[in-house]
């Protein structure tokens, strides 16, 4: 489709990662065999070391699970334990069979606790079977940009082919952390399910494993320095432990409007959280996130062809942000609006009519599409003529009242006429009447006479 390129140039304050203007500061040294750092609001990469090697992710599995859920389960929803969950090993609130629990009181024990009998019950819940569940995950997993998910449970406890890579994790908790009931459950510290119909007492503790949201005693080393694992911004989102797969961490943090999420793989129970809060920092001292385009933004009405009204109203789909470096120029980022240069009706609501394209100089940094804000079908036949249908119906009636008097004044002619030639027939008919009764009487008088002059 031939282009009509509508250049409207806003320069605004941003600019691209891809080609940092400045030297970033070197990144850390960590213990863990894998780890990735992303921004969470672009999906930038940062930093990455092994990010595309599968391994075990222990308890992280529960991000997937717990999206899961939440697409697929309201909060308030009670769920009567099943029979086999109750026996999942590991870590667990000891669920019982026939319980009687709500979404939001598992999920709650499921990311704080990591409560494995939990992750179970919700999986066959949702799926009926831990084996039609795993399917799922990995089928949600792989829409979310998970590369090579192979999740053959909803807990993470050990299983041959239980394996995924740092990217996916990163992928999954970025998507994750979109949603808000996620978000709250992540970064709670502690949480309380009352007696249940089978539990007459409270579960009281339910507690994080994630110590960057409440530990300030104890410290670990970070670039050689004893620092406090309890980190600030940090805001979830989940930790892991299998003596197969070592120790793991899924962390999120946000400072100043940049919201970073980092991901280790294979480290130690202590080490996982040193390495987190080196990749943070990392990221917090080098890159900030900035909106380069602003769905609110105003834009002119898009022009339609052959439609029932001649523009329809249109909007940018969603914001767009991108990721600067620190010191990065913010004079070279420039955005343009570019629209399908033959729009013809008909037109769906959500239809996309053209785009915004962010440069970084003379190179494409993004782009974010341009939506109809309404549904245009296809006009009336004056549309091809780029007349909407209100001023062909106001048109029409004018021309059906024009054509009326047109008509009346036929029909008042036709009867004239008609009532003329009835006159001047009878007229005709009377004077032939009369004349007849004259040459009569003449015929009758010559008679009298009886001579012919």
């Amino acid at each position: 489709m031939k282009k009509l390129l509508i250049v409207l140039i806003f320069i605004i304050a941003a600019g691209l990662p891809q080609t940092p203007a400045f030297a970033a500061g070197d990144p850390p040294d960590i213990i863990a065999e894998a780890a990735i750092l992303i921004n969470a609001e672009t999906g930038d990469i940062l930093y990455e070391k092994n990010s595309g090697r599968l391994f075990e992710p222990a308890s992280t599995t529960k991000i997937m699970t717990c999206l899961l859920a939440l697409e697929k389960l309201s909060l308030d929803q009670v769920l009567t334990i099943d029979a086999l969950s109750p026996f999942t090993g590991g870590s667990r609130i000891f669920i019982i069979e026939g319980e009687e629990l709500t979404v939001e009181q598992l999920l709650y024990a499921l990311m704080l606790e990591s409560a494995n009998d939990t992750g179970a019950a919700l999986a066959i819940a949702i799926s009926g079977s831990i084996e039609e569940f795993a399917a799922l995950m990995n089928e949600r997993a792989g829409q979310l940009g998970a590369h090579n998910p192979s999740f053959r449970n909803p807990h993470g406890l050990h299983e041959i082919g239980h394996l995924v890579t740092a990217y996916d994790l990163a992928m999954i908790a970025k998507e994750a952390m979109k949603n808000q009931d996620f978000r709250k459950i992540v970064s709670t510290v502690q949480y309380t399910i009352p007696p249940t119909n089978k539990q007459p007492e409270a579960r009281e503790y339910i507690f994080t494993t994630n110590r960057l949201l409440y530990d300030s005693e104890t410290k670990v080393p970070v670039k050689g320095v004893m620092t406090p694992v309890k980190y600030e911004g940090a805001i979830g989102i989940k930790t892991g432990y299998t003596p197969q797969a070592g120790a793991s961490l899924v962390a999120c943090a946000t400072r100043e409007g940049t919201e970073l999420i980092s991901v280790v793989l294979k480290s130690t129970d202590l080490d996982r959280f040193g390495d987190s809060i080196a990749l943070l920092d990392y990221g917090f001292d080098n890159y900030y996130t900035h909106k380069a385009v602003d769905s609110r933004m105003s834009l002119s009405d898009a022009r339609v062809r052959g439609g029932s009204v001649s523009h329809v109203p249109v909007s940018i789909e969603k914001d767009m942000y991108i990721t600067l470096p620190k010191e990065a120029s913010l004079s070279l980022i420039t955005t343009k609006l570019v629209m399908d240069g033959d729009i013809t009706a008909p037109i769906a609501e959500g239809q996309q009519l053209g785009k915004v394209e962010v440069y970084e100089g003379g190179k494409l940094a993004g782009e974010v599409a341009v939506l109809a804000d309404g549904s245009v079908p296809e006009g009336m036949f004056l549309s091809r003529f780029g007349i909407e249908d209100r001023i062909t119906v106001v048109v029409m009636k004018f021309a059906v009242v024009i054509g009326g008097i047109l008509a009346l004044l036929l029909f008042l002619y036709i009867v004239l006429r008609i009532r003329y030639a009835v006159r001047r027939k009878q007229r005709r008919a009377k004077r032939a009447m009369e004349i007849a009764a004259e040459r009569e009487k003449k015929k009758r008088e010559t008679e009298q006479r009886r001579w012919p002059y």
